[in-house]
């Protein structure tokens, strides 16, 4: 799927959830972030040139698009009528942004790596010499962005903070997914008895299970992870995430178990490369 209609899906989706939300009660934190997804519908059917380009000159869609940012319009000012509400938007975005942006950092340090990697070019392009070339222009523009994100002492002092609770995540995806596998009714559901499925799954168990062992090792992550699972009030976020659905534990486990794989390693290689690519 390309670029464009990936966004347009989103944008369209962003105005169905901001509908969907409407009879519900959301928290402060929710309440923000639908404001920021309103708000960039509304800034979307409002830049005719992006507009055009996410469209693809489509009359018919940017129309569609139009019409739901007029409704998401008159929702977010009401959103934004609310002084308290905006007050308390204004600490939380701050902190989203933040962490935006050393995730951003991450990604373009990784794509930087990558296009510095001739090997790995030479694989992920397949000995196109004209893409290879695209990733070396689009890497220096990288570089460029990387210096300027680097350079921002506050932000990189918080960013430590954002690459652990990204290792947290990993080993709760790492959890969940080594779980699974070890729960046979789990298994036979996600299988559906396919005993060379099932053996796929418990041999990608084994090695995520030696890597969540070697996370485990450093007491230093575990107990950030754990104190990141505590909420403010002081109870722990751990009977939310058992509650939560198998299906979603697989999903996240396997995306991450993929990454152990040789068909892994260049599916990663391909996100970095999209996201750099797409980011510049």
């Amino acid at each position: 799927m390309q670029l464009q209609s990936v966004l347009l899906s989103l944008f369209l989706a962003t105005a169905v959830v901001a509908k969907g939300d409407a009879n519900k009660t959301l928290s402060t934190a929710g309440e923000c972030k639908q404001m920021k997804q309103l708000n960039n519908l509304v800034e979307l059917a409002a830049n005719t040139t992006k507009l055009d380009k996410v469209t693809k000159g489509n009359a018919t869609k940017a129309a569609e698009i139009q019409a739901k940012a007029s409704t998401a319009s008159t929702e977010l000012s009401t959103l934004q009528s609310n002084t308290t509400l905006m007050s308390a938007c204004a600490v939380i975005n701050a902190a989203q942004d933040e962490e935006d942006q050393c995730q951003e950092t991450f990604i373009l340090q990784k794509f930087v790596a990558f296009a510095a990697n001739t090997t790995a070019v030479s694989a992920a392009t397949k000995d196109n010499a004209t893409k290879a070339a695209e990733i070396q222009t689009k890497a220096s523009a990288a570089s460029t962005k990387l210096a300027e994100l680097t350079s921002n002492s506050t932000l990189q002092a918080a960013c430590p903070a954002v690459a652990q609770k990204d290792e947290c995540k990993i080993m709760s995806g790492l959890q969940k997914f080594v779980d699974v596998a070890n729960n046979q009714t789990k298994l036979d559901k996600l299988t559906n008895g396919n005993t060379t499925k099932e053996d796929s799954i418990k041999a990608k168990a084994a090695i995520a299970q030696t890597k969540l062992t070697a996370m485990m090792s450093n007491s230093t992550l575990v107990s950030a992870c754990q104190s990141l699972m505590t909420s403010q009030d002081g109870t722990t976020t751990s009977q939310a995430a058992a509650s939560s659905s198998s299906a979603a534990a697989k999903k996240s486990a396997a995306v991450i178990v993929k990454g152990t794989s040789a068909v892994g390693a260049v599916f990663s290689t391909m996100i970095v490369v999209a996201m750099g690519m797409f980011m510049l």
